[in-house]
């Protein structure tokens, strides 16, 4: 039995363990870095999302306002007294006379 213990050399023994402890230390240092990159890439992405939503509710305050400054100037053109004037301004349009006035009856 001395003879096999002497055969079997002390350094093999050391280096297959000195490897299985750096391939298990690289592959944890490698899930650390994935998992800080991934950690990274998420916080980067809930950023620029954040940026994107700033942008849309800008554009659409901006939308809104418009429509609101829109509906303002069609109810301005549809007033009764603007039409009026416009009618008889560029139209030279007037009120009827009672004689002008033709009712027309459903049959």
């Amino acid at each position: 039995m001395t003879r096999a213990v002497r055969r079997q050399p002390i350094a093999t023994k050391t280096m297959v363990a000195t490897r299985r402890y750096l391939r298990q230390a690289l592959t944890l240092l490698a899930v650390v870095t994935l998992m800080a990159l991934l950690f990274v890439w998420t916080r980067i992405q809930v950023i620029q999302l954040g940026y994107e939503v700033s942008r849309i509710r800008k554009e659409t305050t901006d939308l809104m306002r418009q429509r609101d400054r829109l509906e303002a100037d069609i109810a301005e053109l549809k007033s009764p007294d603007r039409l009026s004037r416009v009618a008889s301004e560029r139209f030279g349009m007037r009120l009827p006379m009672g004689d002008e006035v033709v009712i027309l009856r459903r049959r």
